[in-house]
């Protein structure tokens, strides 16, 4: 596993953001899960929020919904892409937090516009090409993590 640098997620989310030649991650679905409960929301992957010393990143969907991600407690990044049960391809962004759980996932949703699949195919590809293996992120780049956002 690679080490990162300490801004290394931050770095890493704002890439799928921004994408290349203006596609990026776009529709996606980002899920939370614990042992006991799980929730996905449906989103635009465009509005990603950072406090200003960069620890939480908030992730926007409009009409109020959005997200906390203490970025401080995510060891792990890893990019998958595999085949789901329906035969379509499926592209991941997981983040684990220090016991290897999972602690966000973000998943590519096909486009409704036809026309853009291939570009976020191509895109994601590249990152995966980019970042083969399982990221190893600082164990404390923010000083003190600190308390749930």
């Amino acid at each position: 596993m690679a080490e990162a640098t300490d801004v290394m997620l931050r770095t890493i989310l704002e890439e799928c953001r921004d994408g290349m030649d203006s596609i990026g991650f776009n529709e996606v679905v980002v899920m939370l899960e614990s042992t006991a409960a799980s929730a996905e929301v449906y989103m635009d992957f465009d509005d990603l929020r950072f406090t200003p010393d960069g620890r939480i990143v908030t992730l926007m969907v409009p009409g109020g919904t959005h997200m906390h991600l203490d970025m401080s407690k995510i060891r792990e990044a890893e990019f998958i892409h595999t085949t789901n049960d329906q035969g379509l391809p499926s592209y991941q962004l997981w983040m684990r937090d220090g016991d290897g759980n999972p602690a966000m996932r973000v998943y590519l949703r096909k486009s409704d516009d036809d026309a853009t699949n291939p570009p976020r195919h191509n895109f994601f590809m590249s990152l995966l090409e980019k970042y083969p293996e399982k990221i190893a992120l600082p164990i404390d780049p923010y000083g003190a993590a600190g308390e749930h956002p």
